[in-house]
This record gives structure tokens, C-alpha cells and sequence, in this order.
């Protein structure tokens, strides 16, 4: 695997971190709801007291972007701040054959130059409500695991429904603690979102992959959008002004965002699942779909403008699972968290009420020891790689929505209930620019997968191949699908079931035929694994607040949190690294390994170097704590002004997503700095740049 040497170094540095660790050496840990952040402990460690004003402002800026990332107001005419690599979806979807908005960037000048973001929807949150008794009551009412799971999910819906009648917003009930904790979190949703700024790919991703996770860096890791609502620019009530003078080394930080996932609550037992099966067979596929990837795009110039999204996913995903899990291989990585749980089961047993929690990892550990007999054929037909085609996303959507709509929200598929309807609905009605070449492809390396991983002779394989080779099945797909027209597919919709039995559509034959093992699949997964997971989980949580208390932070599950840390250099294979990159070393960096990409710069970057001020910040690096999904993070000081965009971590943060240290893990962010100089010198937008600053648009 590639990097194999240097996560190497990593999990040593890692290690050597642990024998000196102590409670203020790990004062900067935490994903922390915004209803329950630790403001005592906050102000004890870093002097600043953050009050209610101060977080609900902040958790009212902070926007949840789309389907996985992060974003914020930065004006008082709704304009939007995210990273370039989270809006590049739709930037693809945005250009052209005559406008390439990825390798050329956007800029619109006036409102009537911003370009509608079909699809996208964005949501802000509102107010968070504690359903957990609730919950607990109906699971405790029921027997098994499995009829507490279908109860809690009923509830679930039922919360959710009279949440939007109530209120209006969007409502989501959230799992925390994978089910300690149940809350119902209240959303305004926006689906008039439009583009206004993006920076040229060049510079916006320099140094690709081979800088990747690696520091220091200079990344114009940047896009503004703007939200509408009624046809007119919204006017938030909330929004973050920004700190032009940025931050220095040292100054406390606190990042508001969306963590994916993280799983440092797991049990050993269910670790050892991640690591020794699923982790594998992720980094399986992912190795395999790069090399696709880049035989595809240099097989012809448009292919080569149709690739680079999936590419960059798929290379973010080999260094950051590959880390994760070459820390996980590591023995005395695992033995840290044996010992962690071997110190909450003695904890537990000294009480006079285990809650249960005991037998929860028993409980676990024999649903882990079951798994791996179906996982792999579970992945690949109710999920995995046939799921990165759109194509074939939509024709599923549209075989399962017509089952779905016809029962109680409670009884669906958890993507179809009334809640997440509107998005379901959205996509299928998104007019986008779906690239044919580009998802013959997609459907060939799932079908190749398939057979590789299930064999040629499966029944299901041989289903899905339709008799002839992946190859000739993915073009006679695509070739013969109407899923490319958003018009047809609603037609197809509103014709409802007979319709959809009736259609000769290749990709909803081919969803029709695999949904009946898919759905058999899905469910007992639901009902082996995650049933037992949520029950015991919730036990083990229960158990570890009697022992430990309540201020605890939750996994990450993609609900807003907040993060804590500050501005720090640190050191890496014993050499200092500063806590900022500054221009100059940008044009450094392009003098050494350009001017072909990644290194490459665009020629007004070029044009505009005597013009700016090489000894300002660029990107700069803290001990926050982030994750996947925090892409898009703004990062605020003390008194809540944006001096910064979380945009990645640092190579030795692979292992947080299981455990987190702060030695020389760090977070990397644009500085608010080298958003608004390029923005004023190179681009010659002053209008955005007066429009951050003052908070209102110019009129």
C-alpha cells in the first residue's frame, strides 16, 4: 500500500504518546453536542467562557452541506462558505464541454450571474430535543432486540412527523452514544442554493495527492454559495463575521461542523471485526477502482475531465482507511484499547447495577463472530459498488420507492420515511449532466468486483452480467436506460408499481431482480447487527455515565458538533513544522516540483505573485478534532469570528477516527487570510471580499 513506510513512522509517533499521556495532555479531545458542550472545562483549559449567545450563534451559522458536508454563513445575504473539493460535485455538474468549472474556476460578479445548484440542499439547525425517554420507554416494552429495533424505529418516524406538523422544520431524530442518547434535532431547509466562487482546481487541490494529508500546505481549499429562499438572497439571523487579522500560534480555535463517524466507543470485539474484515475488504475495492480509475481517464481527454471527482474520493479513502487501518494492525494500538475497555468492565463490575452492560459485550461479540458469513455479499448487492453508479441509484430509488410510499413511515426503509422523503424526491427530480462513459465504467468495475469477490458462478453474479461480459452489460445498461432524464424518471414514478413491473428499462430490470436478496440481506443485518449493536450500546453507555458521568462526548454520527483546540506547530520524524504556510512557500513549492500537476499553478496566480504578500498565512494547523464530514468546518476564535476553513488532517490523524491524540496530530485549515487577499489581488472580487467583511452585500 502506498505510504506503507510513513504510517509506519506515524503508528511509532502515535505510540510514543501514550506512555506520557495524561488528562490535560488530551485536553483538546472531544466532538461535543452543542447542548451539552463542556464550558467549564473549556474555560479552565483555554481561559474563554463560551455562554449560551456564543453557541447558539455559532451552531445557527454552521450549516449541514448537502449529503456529507460542512458549511457556514458568512454574510447577512446568505452567502456560503464550504470547501472546494465538497461543492465540486457540483461544480462537475455545473459544467460543460464549453465551461469547465473544475480546471477553470467560477466567479459571478453580480446575482444574476450565480448559477443554480440543481439537487443541493443545505440545513441549518434550530433546536435540539432530548427524546430519550421516550424512546426507552417503547424498547423497554417490547422482547427481543429485534421488536425493540422495529418499535424504535416506528417511534422514530411517528417523532419525526409531528416534529414537522408542529414546527415546520425538518426534523431528524439522531442516535447518540449508538443508542445511550435520543435526540430530535430541528432543521430550516434550503433547497435555492446557488454558486458564486470557486478557484481553479489547480489551486484549490495543489499538490493532489502526493500532498495529501500532508502539511505544510497550500490549498485554496475554497467556494462560496449562496442561499435563497422566496426567490431572494436569505437574510440569516445568524452568520459569522470574519477576523481579517486571522490567528497567531497558540490562540484557542473551535471548530463547528459535521463529523462523520468516528468509532472509539466500540468494543474490542467490534474493532476487531473493523479491522480484520471490513476495513480489508474496503481497501480491496478502493485499490482496485484507482487503478480503473486512471486507465479511464487516460484513455481520452473528456474522460480525463469526468474522473478526477471519484478519483480524488477514492485516493482520500486509500490514505485515510489505509492509515486507520494499519493503526489498528498495529499490536500495541490495539492493546491501548483493550486496556480502555478492560478499565470500564472493572469500573462497571465494582458498581452494584450493571445495567445490563455485561452481558452487552457478550452480546456483541457474538453478533461480530457471526458477520463475516455475509457481510462481504451484503456490501457488494444491497450496498457497495453498484451504489456509485447515479444511474443505477436512481432506478433503485424508484424499484423501492414504489414499495415503500404505500406503507406507515414507521415501517419503511429508514432513507424512505416522511422525514427524508424531500431529499429522495429532490434527487430524483435533479436535472444534472450525468456523464454516459464515466458510468459504463462505474457499472463495469461492480460488475467485475461482484464476480471477483462472490465468483463467476453466483447466482446473483451471473443475474447481473445478463449472460455477456461486464463490459458489453455496462454499456447495453446505460445504453438502454431512460434514468439519465429526470423527466422520465419522475414519469416512471408517478406511474407507480405496475409501471415500474412493466418497464423494459435495463437498470430497473436489473434492481427489480436483485432487490428481493438485497432487502433479505439488509434486514438481517439490521436484525443480527445492528438490532444487538443499538441494544447493547446503549446498555454499555447507560453503565458508563453511572461510572464516569455524564460529560462525555458521542461518537461522530453527522450531527453538528463542536470542537475545541488551539493553533500548534508540532514536530514530524523529528524535524519542527510551524503552525502556518505562507505564500511564499507556495511559489516555493511550484519553482521545485512544477509546473506540471499536481504542482501547477493557474497564470494569474503566476502573474499576481509581486502583488501579494508572501508572508501571509496560507493554511495553518491545530489540535482540533475533526473527521471525515468536518470538511467545510469554519473556525472561529474566541469570540466566534471565522478565522479559518477546516479542509483535512495531517498524516498522523489517520488514527482518529478510533482513537484521538495531540501530539502531532493536527487538522489543517485555510486561513481566513489567503481566502480574502486572492480573492481581492487575484480575482479581483471586492465585491465578495466587502461582502465578508461588512457582512452585507454591496447594494
Amino acid at each position: 500500500m502506498k505510504h506503507t513506510p510513513i504510517l509506519a513512522c506515524i503508528v511509532a509517533l502515535v505510540l510514543s504518546s501514550f506512555v506520557t499521556l495524561t488528562p490535560s495532555a488530551r485536553a483538546d479531545e472531544g466532538m461535543w453536542l452543542f447542548n451539552a458542550a463542556p464550558v467549564d472545562r473549556i474555560e479552565q483549559e483555554y481561559g474563554v467562557r463560551l455562554d449560551d449567545e456564543w453557541l447558539n450563534h455559532v451552531m445557527q451559522s454552521a450549516v449541514r452541506f448537502g449529503r456529507g458536508g460542512s458549511a457556514s454563513f458568512v454574510s447577512g445575504d446568505g452567502l456560503l462558505l464550504t470547501n472546494h473539493h465538497v461543492a465540486r460535485g457540483q461544480l462537475v455538474r455545473l459544467s460543460t464541454p464549453e465551461r469547465d468549472l473544475i480546471a477553470d474556476g467560477f466567479i459571478a460578479r453580480t446575482l444574476e450571474e450565480e448559477l443554480p445548484c440543481d439537487g443541493l440542499s443545505v440545513m441549518s439547525l434550530r433546536e435540539i430535543v432530548d427524546v430519550t425517554d421516550r424512546i426507552r420507554e417503547v424498547e423497554r416494552a417490547a422482547g427481543s432486540a429485534s421488536e425493540a429495533e422495529e418499535a424504535r424505529r416506528r417511534l422514530i418516524a411517528q417523532i419525526e412527523a409531528e416534529s414537522l406538523d408542529e414546527t415546520g422544520l425538518h426534523s431528524e431524530v439522531i442516535t447518540l452514544y449508538a443508542g445511550g442518547l435520543y435526540h430530535l434535532y430541528r432543521f430550516e431547509r434550503f433547497t435555492d442554493i446557488r454558486m458564486v466562487f470557486a478557484p481553479e482546481r489547480a489551486i484549490a487541490a495543489f499538490g493532489g495527492d502526493v500532498d495529501n494529508f500532508e502539511f505544510p500546505r497550500w490549498c485554496l481549499d475554497m467556494a462560496l454559495l449562496r442561499v435563497y429562499k422566496d426567490g431572494e438572497p436569505y437574510r440569516p439571523k445568524h452568520f459569522l463575521r470574519v477576523e481579517p487579522r486571522g490567528v497567531k500560534d497558540g490562540d484557542p480555535v473551535f471548530v463547528a461542523g459535521h463529523p462523520g463517524r468516528t468509532q472509539r466507543n466500540l468494543t474490542v470485539d467490534h474493532l476487531r471485526y473493523l479491522r480484520d474484515h471490513d476495513c480489508p475488504n474496503r481497501m480491496h475495492f478502493i485499490h482496485t477502482r484507482e487503478v480503473q480509475l486512471r486507465v479511464f481517464a487516460e484513455a481520452d481527454p473528456m474522460q480525463a475531465r469526468q474522473a478526477p471527482r471519484e478519483l480524488a474520493g477514492i485516493q482520500n479513502g486509500r490514505k485515510g482507511l489505509g492509515g486507520k487501518l494499519v493503526a489498528m494492525q498495529d499490536p500495541r494500538i490495539f492493546a491501548e484499547k483493550v486496556a480502555q475497555q478492560s478499565e470500564l468492565i472493572e469500573a462497571i463490575r465494582a458498581m452494584d447495577d450493571d445495567h445490563g452492560a455485561l452481558q452487552a459485550f457478550e452480546d456483541i461479540r457474538q453478533a461480530m463472530r457471526t458477520l463475516p458469513s455475509y457481510a462481504r455479499r451484503h456490501s457488494i448487492i444491497e450496498g457497495g459498488p453498484l451504489g456509485r453508479s447515479e444511474l443505477f441509484g436512481h432506478a433503485r430509488r424508484i424499484v423501492r420507492l414504489v414499495e415503500e410510499r404505500a406503507k406507515p413511515s414507521g415501517d419503511r426503509l429508514s432513507e424512505f420515511r416522511d422525514a427524508a422523503m424531500p431529499g429522495v424526491l429532490e434527487n430524483l427530480n435533479s436535472v444534472t449532466v450525468i456523464p454516459r462513459e464515466l458510468e459504463i465504467n462505474r457499472i463495469e468495475s461492480a460488475l467485475l468486483f461482484a464476480a471477483d469477490v462472490l465468483g463467476g458462478d453466483d447466482p446473483t453474479v451471473q443475474t447481473m452480467l445478463g449472460g455477456v461480459s461486464a463490459a458489453e452489460r455496462a454499456r447495453e445498461l446505460v445504453n438502454g436506460t431512460t434514468m439519465f432524464d429526470a423527466s422520465d424518471r419522475v414519469r416512471m414514478l408517478n406511474g407507480g408499481r405496475e409501471a415500474v413491473w412493466n418497464s423494459d428499462d435495463p437498470l430497473i430490470q436489473l434492481a427489480m431482480a436483485i432487490d428481493h436478496e438485497a432487502r433479505r440481506l439488509r434486514e438481517r443485518y439490521e436484525n443480527e447487527v445492528e438490532a444487538v449493536q443499538r441494544s447493547a450500546y446503549a446498555k454499555i453507555a447507560t453503565a458508563r455515565f453511572a461510572a464516569f458521568g455524564q460529560e462525555q462526548y458521542p461518537d461522530a454520527t453527522s450531527s453538528l458538533r463542536l470542537s475545541t483546540g488551539r493553533v500548534k506547530a508540532y514536530e514530524q520524524e523529528g524535524q519542527p513544522v510551524e503552525a502556518f504556510a505562507t505564500f511564499a512557500g507556495l511559489y516555493e513549492r511550484h519553482a521545485q516540483r512544477g509546473p506540471n500537476e499536481p504542482f501547477d499553478l493557474p497564470q494569474h496566480w503566476l502573474d499576481a505573485k509581486d502583488r501579494l504578500d508572501l508572508s501571509t498565512p496560507f493554511n495553518f494547523v491545530s489540535t482540533n478534532d475533526i473527521i471525515g464530514g468536518n470538511s467545510g468546518s469554519p473556525v472561529v476564535n474566541a469570540e466566534g469570528r471565522l478565522v479559518g476553513l477546516i479542509f483535512d488532517g495531517n498524516r498522523y490523524s489517520f488514527v482518529w477516527d478510533v482513537l484521538y491524540t495531540d501530539p502531532n496530530s493536527r487538522g489543517v485549515s485555510v486561513d481566513i487570510r489567503a481566502m480574502l487577499e486572492p480573492l481581492r489581488i487575484v480575482y479581483r472580487a471586492d465585491h465578495l471580499v466587502n461582502e465578508m467583511v461588512t457582512g452585507r452585500r454591496p447594494r
